[in-house]
């Protein structure tokens, strides 16, 4: 009998525990869409604690809740577990990029680069491809490295014209140009205080000097004159994906709604309908009780 008691209480406990997981990541993804972060963490590390065996979904949403809080560190270790645990999921690939990123966020740009070239290495056809190249070239950028950095994002401006981050890659690049143009200014002032100091040199010597700064200033002003169509261009762009992008969520809005009034029509003629019925059953029972009463009245 004992043995009994405690097999039904057993099993009593592992479906509570295994509902109560359930529970707690269907409340985490809950607060998850309404980005209550910090909610969705505590919802899915008690998934997690009450499923031990059973990581790889609490882990995930771990790793997405933790990015989305801006707690890094703490999304890197649950990075680090799940593909630990789950290197076959088909979320991997989502993981180790969101890792790669993370490193950057957290300023490990050398290891951050190493991580996303991996992943692009691993996952060519996958869709963040274009967001990793992204992402290097924000370290070499961090770190100082504008040449690399310039040739990165104007890959990915040729090779992924498609991709959402095309305009952040241009604009990185209009940066980087902006900061040649301001070194080759410093230079130019440099170069022009030492031809002020007299040395000697002859007058087509100082001619050739003037003609050469005059054509470089030219080139610097043609160069910023580009930048400044590059940076308009961007700003027209990103003001029509605004535009498209309200009347997207205007039209689902209005898609939404024209839903919820067929809704509420469709309930409102059943409900009408139902209404009739009643009204029908009760004319039907005033009908049977007048017959009623005539045939007690006869049988009288």
């Amino acid at each position: 009998m004992r043995k009994k008691t405690v097999l039904a209480y057993f099993l009593c406990f592992s479906i509570c525990s295994l509902f109560a997981d359930s529970s707690d990541l269907l409340t985490g993804l809950d607060a998850y869409s309404r980005s209550d972060w910090n909610a969705a963490v505590q919802s899915f590390e008690r998934a997690l604690t009450a499923a031990p065996d059973d990581r790889t979904e609490a882990l995930y949403w771990l790793v997405m809740s933790e990015t989305s809080a801006q707690n890094y560190q703490r999304a890197l270790y649950y990075a680090d577990a799940f593909l630990e645990n789950a290197s076959e999921d088909e979320r991997a690939a989502e993981v180790s990029y969101q890792k790669g990123r993370l490193l950057h966020l957290s300023g490990d740009y050398e290891t951050s680069s190493k991580i996303l070239y991996q992943f692009i290495e691993d996952y060519p056809e996958h869709p963040k491809v274009p967001s990793a190249y992204y992402w290097i070239g924000e370290n070499l950028y961090a770190a100082g490295n504008y040449t690399e950095a310039r040739k990165v994002f104007s890959g990915i401006v040729a090779d992924y014209p498609q991709s959402g981050k095309v305009n952040e890659a241009r604009y990185k690049i209009v940066l980087i140009d902006q900061q040649s143009v301001r070194e080759e200014l410093l230079r130019m002032a440099s170069e022009a205080n030492a031809a002020a100091v007299p040395d000697g040199s002859s007058a087509i010597e100082e001619q050739q000097q003037n003609e050469d700064i005059i054509n470089r200033l030219t080139a610097l002003e043609e160069k910023l004159d580009e930048l400044s169509a590059t940076l308009a261009r961007i700003a027209e762009e990103q003001e029509q994906q605004r535009i498209r992008e309200q009347q997207q969520a205007f039209e689902q809005q209005q898609k939404a709604e024209q839903q919820q009034k067929e809704q509420e029509e469709a309930e409102r003629q059943q409900l009408e309908k139902r209404r009739q019925e009643l009204a029908e059953l009760k004319a039907r029972t005033r009908t049977l009780e007048e017959l009623y009463t005539q045939r007690v009245k006869g049988a009288k």
